[in-house]
């Protein structure tokens, strides 16, 4: 019974013990001293997607990240591409990416969307002009006709090889001119920092990192706190002091793993609860069959509708002839006499008659030993037969 109650108390332990606390951890991808940090809401996966030992509640929906070979952090923003994440600002709700194949261009060529479930949008708030540009695929056939126009038109290295190169211009009305070693390909709108039109800035802008913002989760927490999840179910998220200390992924992490104070108070109570139900209960358990025990010694009368084979103890007679002892008011014992009944396992108390074995000189209160010899005519401590 008290293996069972144990077991319950450390299944009951463990139990609130792992619902109280989430072992969530800050991770690099790559060196910890170069490496790019992942924490909350973002959550670091390796490249065959699994949680790097860490739960899932570690991070928000829509916000892992791929780790890869090249120890290159990756999120995947559209169906079939994934972008490069250069930098994260957990402040400002900012993330910057490129593609992986380190060709900015690409992404307005392209006009890659972000798929509809995603957390992230396009962000060119830093930006207040824009231009438009038009994308020209041109062959590189040495047998063309030259074209002082398109010759003169900036290319994308990047996009380009030894057949055709990929060009852009401002100029959109330059595309009705073209011949047919030309054709468009795409048109996009390329945030600038000014709108002075100049090859520098259209270039700085097509080659620019590109930045998302995200509006969900928000916690707004101060420099000293780290956000997480409010509770263990759910996505509300607040935000938490870095004081409470605990261990981290790696050694030069500073924010701590997310610990539910509250939850844990409670369940320290609740474990505390517990285990002094335990021993009050252990404890009941034991006075409850030493007073079960006395009572049958005590209250068990010989029937004579027994069948004789199955009285062995002796009778009144010879049970009267076995010496008693009356104790003294201070229950001086001589030496021999243990201070405790072996039946019933109650300390002798003053005034109180002891019956003894003569062969073996035990003692026993009377009316337990007189009980005990009406049905086992052996010393309960020794097992001697009389006159054995």
């Amino acid at each position: 019974m008290s293996t069972l109650k144990f077991s319950f108390i450390f299944s009951i332990f463990l139990f609130l013990f792992h619902s109280s606390t989430q072992l969530c951890f800050k991770k690099y991808c790559g060196n910890p001293k170069l490496g790019l940090l992942i924490e909350f809401p973002f959550i670091l996966r390796d490249e065959y997607g699994n949680n790097s030992n860490q739960s899932d509640r570690c991070g928000y929906p829509g916000f892992e990240v791929h780790c890869n070979d090249s120890k290159q952090a990756l999120l995947k923003l559209s169906n079939d591409r994934n972008f490069v994440v250069k930098s994260i600002s957990i402040e400002i709700q900012r993330i910057w990416v490129k593609s992986p194949n380190d060709c900015p261009p690409q992404r307005f060529v392209e006009n890659k969307n972000i798929i509809d479930d995603s957390p992230f949008a396009w962000d060119n708030s830093f930006y207040s002009h824009y231009e438009n540009i038009t994308f020209l695929n041109c062959s590189t056939n040495s047998a063309k006709e030259p074209n002082p126009v398109i010759d003169e038109l900036p290319t994308i290295p990047c996009m380009s090889n030894a057949n055709y190169s990929i060009m852009y211009t401002l100029q959109s009305s330059l595309v009705s001119s073209l011949n047919s070693t030309c054709h468009e390909i795409g048109f996009a709108e390329v945030p600038v920092k000014d709108n002075s039109q100049q090859p520098l800035v259209i270039k700085d802008g097509l080659y620019s990192e590109a930045m998302l913002r995200w509006n969900t989760p928000s916690c707004g927490c101060e420099p000293d706190q780290f956000c997480g999840f409010l509770t263990d179910t759910g996505l509300n998220v607040t935000c938490y002091s870095n004081t409470i200390n605990f261990p981290v992924g790696n050694p030069s992490t500073q924010r701590h793993k997310k610990f539910k104070f509250f939850p844990v108070l409670w369940g320290v109570l609740g474990i505390l609860f517990f285990m002094w139900w335990l021993s009050l209960s252990i404890c009941r358990d034991r006075q409850q069959n030493h007073i079960q025990q006395r009572e049958t010694i005590t209250n068990i009368e010989p029937s004579n509708r027994e069948p004789p084979w199955f009285v062995f103890g002796l009778d009144r007679s010879m049970i009267e002839e076995y010496p008693k002892i009356q104790l003294a008011e201070s229950v001086q014992l001589p030496k021999s006499i243990d201070n405790v009944c072996s039946i019933c396992l109650s300390e002798y108390k003053p005034m109180e008659t002891l019956r003894s074995i003569p062969q073996c000189n035990h003692h026993f209160h009377v009316d337990c030993i007189d009980v005990w010899l009406k049905m086992n005519a052996t010393c309960p401590i020794c097992r001697n037969l009389p006159g054995l």
